[in-house]
């Protein structure tokens, strides 16, 4: 391998220190920004030969090399490896040796302070498009099966106790709304990406008369305001890992019910052979394990986010090598949202509900308590009376070993004057289930309207992630118009 493996070098007279340039090499998990920085590239020697601050047959030149590097690296015939610093080290130096001296004028007016920033915006933006995929793709299984189970009753549970009757769409349909700000949050992640760094130079922008909007524009992005900023700001990293860590929190609240509904105890749930995983000891079990990973990838992640707040708690402006260290707990947590939205929908889709179970399980927890004290409202009594007066009804169901709907009507009326038998009848939880026809509440025709809600916000996202183009330089590249006159 012949060639210059630095990008600096004229300062120094002596080599660099083995063990300081391993450590300090970011190659082993920067090449993987290879194809977006070839992208990002790409846009710079446009802007530079339109500009003319290189001229059109070394501009041509390395148009037609990075465009030619692209292709290898996205077909697989190159590969990005070797003991460069970096990989925008690497680049420089295979383009060099691919077309010669035109390749060391492509540094002109750029700096790998933006250089890496503008690649990095684009891997970001790429991969929360995917994600943001995934997530919808695991929204629409939630939303497919909770539409299938609005009228499957269940407990709902505040404390781990039992608490009010619910359906299990509405349930589901729950979990939906939390992905749905996920998604929302990945989305707006990749709104804060947008912005181009390129022609902010080092930190100061750059004496030639560069273009940062036409490079921007040619990115699909938006040109930075300020060069020190542009360089320094890493804003979007930590938004992007804020919002992969929440996706994963949520996730892992999800599989926490998971792991409790597939027990015996519970028994709401069973694991499918596919997702289940069993002992080494003991031939009888079948374990949760796909939801138990997804527990702890959580909190793999929420520590990604952290090193990223503590990389630049105490940074000073403009660009410091701390923030190489951005790269891996990114791509990290960009692995595991992905991995683990992929998983839970698999585990989604693995899971066999036992209804009937659920439908017991609304017995023995007084579920309807809250019932009789508004219903007790609704006939004129104050809440806190009815509060006191419910909870006497309780007590004397639980005497008698049954439940509040099962009460003879005079012993619900010893507690509660005001109980007729109709109110009475409001209190098996099915009939409760149905009263609870507020908005947002677990009622049939209110699942129905969060479902109809949650297929439109799906649907909007679709349309949105359809209209993200891929940037315009890059398509030039794939139609062969990278030296089209502007």
């Amino acid at each position: 391998m012949s060639g210059p493996r630095r990008l600096w070098g004229g300062r120094f007279d002596g080599p660099a220190d083995p063990e300081l340039d391993r450590f300090t090499s970011s190659f082993s998990f920067d090449r993987v920004l290879a194809p977006w920085d070839l992208v990002a590239s790409l846009a710079h020697a446009r802007m530079l030969f339109e500009r003319g601050v290189v001229g059109a047959a070394d501009g041509e030149a390395i148009l037609l090399g990075l465009s030619g590097m692209l292709r290898d690296v996205e077909s697989g015939s190159l590969v990005v490896d070797g003991d460069d610093e970096d990989v925008h080290t690497w680049i420089e130096r295979l383009l060099t040796e691919r077309i010669g001296d035109p390749g060391r004028r492509l540094h002109t007016a750029r700096s790998r302070n933006d250089q890496t920033g503008a690649a990095l915006r684009l891997l970001v933006r790429a991969r929360l498009i995917e994600l943001l995929r995934a997530v919808d793709l695991l929204g629409d299984t939630l939303v497919e099966l909770a539409g299938s189970h609005l009228e499957t009753f269940l407990p709902g549970y505040t404390h781990l106790q039992r608490g009010q009757p619910v359906s299990l769409a509405h349930h589901l349909l729950a979990h939906f709304w939390f992905l749905d700000a996920d998604a929302n949050r990945l989305r707006r992640a990749h709104e804060v990406a947008a912005i181009c760094p390129l022609g902010a130079g080092a930190l100061a922008g750059s004496v030639h008369p560069i273009d940062p909007a036409r490079t921007a524009e040619l990115l699909g992005l938006v040109p930075f305001r300020n060069s020190m900023h542009a360089v320094a700001d890493r804003d979007y990293v930590v938004e992007c890992s804020f919002a992969c860590a929440l996706l994963l929190v949520h996730l892992s609240r999800w599989a926490e019910e998971v792991v409790l509904w597939t027990t015996r105890e519970f028994g709401f749930a069973r694991l499918s052979d596919s997702v289940a995983k069993g002992s080494s000891l003991m031939p009888q079990k079948k374990n949760p394990e796909a939801a138990e990973v997804l527990r702890g990838k959580s909190g793999r992640v929420v520590g990604d986010l952290v090193a990223h707040l503590v990389q630049l708690k105490g940074l000073p402006l403009t660009y410091n090598s701390d923030l190489q260290e951005d790269k891996e707990a990114l791509f990290d947590a960009l692995d595991a949202a992905a991995g683990g939205v992929g998983a839970a929908d698999a585990l989604l889709r693995g899971l066999r509900f036992d209804t009937e179970r659920m439908r017991a399980a609304l017995r023995g927890g007084f579920l309807t308590a809250t019932d009789l004290a508004d219903g007790l409202v609704l006939r004129g009594v104050a809440f806190r009376d009815a509060h006191e007066s419910a909870g006497r009804a309780v007590r004397r169901a639980e005497d008698l070993g049954v439940e509040l709907w099962e009460l003879p009507l005079e012993e619900l009326q010893a507690c509660c004057p005001r109980a007729d038998g109709d109110l009475l009848r409001a209190l098996d939880p099915e009939a409760s289930v149905r009263a609870h026809a507020s908005p947002g509440g677990p009622a049939p025709q209110r699942v129905a309207e969060q479902l109809a809600a949650a297929r439109a916000a799906l649907s909007e996202r679709a349309a949105w992630r359809d209209e993200q183009a891929p940037p315009p330089i890059y398509r030039a590249h794939l139609e062969g118009a990278l030296l089209h006159p502007r």
